[in-house]
């Protein structure tokens, strides 16, 4: 078995323990759960139907069951139909079955409600599909006509906090990307420090060695994820009023990479790769592996992974958990995108 083999098994195991527990703390018996700190209490008990449908929901498009989290949103929404979250997912995860009639429904509606989280979901959609075809390239791409920027993404340092070879690879596709654009200012992106230095402080001093000006560098020090690299560099780039991207990072992260920046509202008006495994990468994404850059989407847009409810009624429906607090399954969904990223640097997909 190869290395991607076994990690994609390990992975695959992992992924479906982290969608099975989180799904089993959302049906367990209130009786099981644990009694909040600070719960948030809402009006009735038909409100803590819908927040526990709605985490079911986003538990189960974790898992890739898109068409079981739409029926939850479904029902949720016959009890709250204006929540912007469900219509967003809903118009998201309907592109992803290729439903176009919910998912225009949902669009239409959440127009109504919140054309800004209309936008988002568009976005995300867009975004995802989008980021589905790129065929990833070594090649420098012309500099766009709207203000745009290279962004650079970090890789794991090594324990010294010197550079692996792959963001070595990274840093010097940027800087031929840079080279060719001249006029275009440079972000590297990436925290998760090892003996203080982080992923961007490291290709940032790499950029400088090779004579690019530090005027030119931005250094975007606090992500951990794709998702936090999109989320923190998009609000540096708009203070500066940058609204597209050019995203150099390696053929196996491309296209979530692209999806999440997209999902914040940042254009990705081109990519450039390393040349690492690339032609393991030249085929676009199927609609059911673009499952998983839809789910890290959605974080990237900040749509809540759960929603706490706790009804006022001593009597709640069945399968609600009354009284006890859910805002610690975000923490264990948010593994599932950790093992993403592990999976997807290693071997492309789950199916490799």
């Amino acid at each position: 078995m190869t290395h991607v083999s076994r990690v994609a098994a390990i992975g695959t195991i992992a992924l479906s323990t982290v969608a099975y527990s989180a799904l089993t703390v959302l049906t367990a018996p209130a009786a099981l759960a644990v009694p909040a700190t600070n719960p948030v209490v809402v009006a009735d008990v038909s409100a803590a139907d819908a927040a526990n449908l709605y985490n079911r929901a986003q538990a189960k498009f974790t898992a890739r069951d898109a068409a079981g989290g739409l029926a939850d949103l479904r029902a949720m929404l016959a009890i709250t139909p204006d929540d912007v979250d469900a219509l967003a997912l809903q118009a998201i995860w309907s592109e992803q079955l290729d439903d176009a009639a919910t998912r225009d429904g949902a669009l239409s509606a959440l127009e109504r409600v919140d054309s800004a989280a209309a936008q988002m979901a568009r976005n995300v959609i867009d975004g995802v599909n989008a980021a589905a075809q790129i065929v990833p390239s070594t090649q420098p791409v012309a500099a766009p006509s709207a203000p745009t920027a290279i962004v650079m993404l970090g890789y794991g340092l090594n324990d010294d906090g010197s550079m692996a070879p792959e963001l070595v690879n990274r840093v010097a596709a940027g800087l031929a990307q840079a080279q060719a654009t001249p006029d275009l200012p440079l972000f590297v992106s990436g925290g998760v420090p090892k003996r203080g230095i982080t992923e961007a402080a490291a290709m940032k001093e790499w950029l400088l060695a090779q004579g690019v000006p530090a005027s030119r560098i931005t250094t975007e020090e606090r992500s951990t994820s794709t998702v936090s690299n999109a989320q923190f560099t998009t609000e540096l780039l708009q203070q500066l009023g940058i609204s597209e991207v050019v995203l150099v990072t390696s053929p196996s992260h491309v296209r979530r990479a692209a999806a999440a920046f997209a999902a914040t509202g940042t254009r990705v008006a081109g990519t450039v790769t390393t040349d690492t495994d690339i032609a393991s990468y030249l085929t676009p994404y199927t609609r059911e592996q673009q499952a998983g850059i839809r789910v890290e989407a959605t974080r990237a847009a900040r749509i809540p992974v759960t929603k706490a409810g706790s009804p006022a009624s001593p009597q709640p429906s069945p399968g609600v958990l009354p009284g006890w607090d859910l805002t610690g399954l975000p923490d264990v969904l948010e593994v599932v995108g950790e093992l993403l990223d592990l999976l997807l640097e290693s071997g492309g997909s789950l199916e490799r």
